[in-house]
């Protein structure tokens, strides 16, 4: 497993950064940063294939998506939770499992979205990597292959060439020290429940500006310390209990 580049972690949290500061103009009635919040999403999906294709992915597919849902699932369904009850709404349980069937985005938690989007793309893994350990030629095929998709079965396949672009760039290393630093590196420990939690606080609570923005951070934080330090040590567990019960079911196939 390739060691954690630091630049990464430092650059998905200023990104966290960047989409709170655009809903924040947006509460002002500013649409200045809506483009490059969006730029910046779709920058996560860069980094997303880019550290999965280089650290996580072995083949190995099922004990990838079992790690994928537990890593990641619970801060989002908190975070959704928490936003139903702020509007004061019956939960949607199609908002829970990722499926883009209605309300999407997700009524209790707009950023949400992309989640959708990260999980169809963790169901298209091997390909991915498949395309990101390959040559240029594979990479054009791949982003080609996905324009037709986008016209023929699904506007969502817009997506794809992030995904596989960020595959493809693991064959470089990014380094940038500014983003190692301490301020950067904050934010990208706590990016993943800032970026979940922010709308519903900033938004839906009613608090001013200056109550809801710092209490983003602080709950992000707080999540930071529980939910996400659960959600990673369990999916290591289950990474470990999946390998277990293939094994196990492997030994009584042969044994049969």
């Amino acid at each position: 497993m390739a060691s954690r580049n630091l630049t990464l972690d430092g650059l998905r949290g200023c990104l966290a950064v960047l989409v709170l500061v655009s809903h924040v103009f947006a509460q002002c009635g500013s649409q200045a940063l809506r483009a490059p919040s969006m730029v910046a999403v779709w920058i996560f999906f860069l980094i997303s294939a880019y550290v999965l294709t280089q650290g996580c992915w072995d083949g190995r597919f099922v004990l990838f998506l079992v790690r994928r849902v537990v890593r990641l699932w619970p801060t989002y369904a908190l975070c959704l939770a928490g936003g139903f009850c702020l509007l004061g709404a019956a939960p949607d349980p199609l908002e829970f499992v990722w499926l883009p069937l209605r309300n999407w985005p997700p009524t209790g938690d707009p950023p949400g979205w992309s989640l959708t989007i990260e999980a169809a793309a963790m169901l298209a893994m091997p390909l991915i990597a498949l395309v990101g350990r390959g040559g240029f030629a594979r990479l054009v095929i791949a982003v080609a292959g996905s324009v037709i998709a986008m016209e023929l079965l699904t506007p969502h396949a817009f997506y794809a060439p992030f995904f596989f672009i960020g595959a493809w760039l693991t064959r470089f290393e990014f380094r940038w020290k500014p983003l190692e630093t301490p301020l950067p590196q904050w934010f990208g420990r706590i990016s993943y429940p800032l970026y979940v939690c922010h709308y519903p606080i900033i938004v839906f609570t009613g608090l001013p500006l200056w109550v809801s923005i710092p209490l983003a951070f602080a709950v992000a934080e707080l999540l930071t310390r529980t939910v996400e330090k659960w959600s990673i040590q369990a999916s290591r567990r289950a990474g470990r209990f999946t390998v277990m019960g293939i094994r196990r079911n492997r030994a009584l196939l042969r044994a049969s």
